[in-house]
């Protein structure tokens, strides 16, 4: 019976060892050297980088997987060779057409980021690590042959959740729009009655929207004339009492321009009920 109880005990006391080690945190010192990772000075005299820093705007959750491109030179006198390229996410992929660059030969590093499930503010790094070519495929360790970090690359960006666009569930290209079609009750003279389809812009460029060969009884604008990338408005649909013709049809098409989509996707259906005055 003792032993069994003192077998207990020495059983409990290991577990406690690694339940503690699991509540250990990292200081606010590590944290910090982890994330502001420091560049040599000489690192731009090996691998030269036209551009550090891409800003690739907005995009949305549920897009495919973007590229983005990063052109470096081989700035120093001898063969090297990119022996490692690393992130500080599991989103972000990275590749160049090959590793290794003579003394003034150009490349690419290609970096692929997946907004999949990181909607908010990206802000992540890539760090490049390069060494001669000499020490690359020497048989002999030598202490200052390790890779060198020659630079840190920046992605940055906002990854928009999809679903902060479903109130706007209508897609049409870099639009969003509450609903495709509009009614107007019959429509008296004397009035200039106005419907209104909520909409926004979720691209990354402005947009201005308008439409031609329209009937001279209809026009056609949005609130704001320029749609931000981001921003919400109206598109707003005015019908003429005084121009409209007693007896024409009840049902007209309009076609949205200024945005990409196909044109059954870009059209407006229209409905006036007939005027019997």
């Amino acid at each position: 019976m003792k032993r069994a109880a003192l077998f207990v005990f020495t059983f409990l006391l290991l577990l406690s060892f690694p339940l503690q080690a699991q509540t250990k945190r990292l200081s606010r010192e590590a944290i910090d050297s982890i994330r502001n990772i420091k560049v040599p000075e000489n690192g731009e005299t090996i691998l030269a980088f036209a551009v550090k820093v891409v800003d690739f705007g907005t995009i949305y959750e549920s897009d495919s997987a973007r590229t983005f491109s990063f052109q470096f030179r081989n700035s120093s006198n001898e063969r090297v060779v990119l022996s490692n390229v690393s992130a500080n996410c599991g989103c972000i992929y990275s590749r160049c057409e090959k590793y290794e660059y003579e003394p003034g030969e150009e490349g690419t590093l290609y970096v692929k980021f997946n907004p999949k499930g990181r909607s908010g503010t990206v802000d992540k790094n890539i760090f490049v690590y390069a060494m001669t070519a000499k020490d690359f495929y020497s048989d002999t360790k030598i202490e200052n042959s390790r890779p060198m970090l020659v630079a840190k690359l920046t992605l940055l960006g906002n990854v928009v959740d999809t679903n902060e666009w479903r109130h706007l569930p209508v897609a049409v290209g870099s639009l969003r729009l509450k609903r495709r079609d509009v009614a107007f009750e019959p429509v008296k003279s004397g009035t200039t009655p106005q419907m209104r389809i909520p909409c926004a812009n979720v691209g990354t460029t402005p947009l201005r929207l308008f439409s031609r060969l329209l009937p001279e009884f209809i026009t056609f604008a949005t609130e704001p004339a320029e749609l931000a990338p981001g921003e919400e408005g109206d598109i707003v649909i005015t019908v003429d009492g005084n121009k409209l013709p007693k007896n024409g049809n009840d049902k007209y098409s309009i076609l949205i321009e200024g945005v990409e989509g196909r044109v059954s996707d870009r059209t407006i259906e229209i409905k006036i009920e007939n005027n019997k005055e």
